[in-house]
């Protein structure tokens, strides 16, 4: 599993992000939706919101299928959550 997305951020401290995020985090994971997120090293990724973990250091990540492969993404490293699925219970999510 590749940890890696998100780039030179994840060498900073983890910033707790904000508990109605984390919200919407665990949304697109229990529906599974199709998202894309726009990181804050201006790359981007789409795929589909397997689930969520939290760390022995407490950073949480995005555990996420792209179309090879499941990689983790720590969440202060997410600038934008954006749903592809149609029935998707919210459009876009500024983090």
């Amino acid at each position: 599993m590749n940890t890696s997305l998100g780039g030179s951020t994840m060498t900073h401290r983890y910033q707790p992000i904000d508990c109605t995020l984390h919200d919407y985090f665990e949304m697109a994971c229990v529906y599974h939706y199709q998202v894309k997120l726009d990181l804050r090293d201006e790359s981007s990724v789409e795929g589909k919101c397997i689930t969520t973990e939290t760390h022995p250091d407490k950073s949480e990540w995005l555990v996420f299928k792209t179309e090879y492969q499941y990689t983790k993404i720590r969440m202060d490293c997410i600038k934008r959550m954006s749903a592809l699925s149609p029935d998707a219970q919210f459009s876009v999510i500024n983090c």
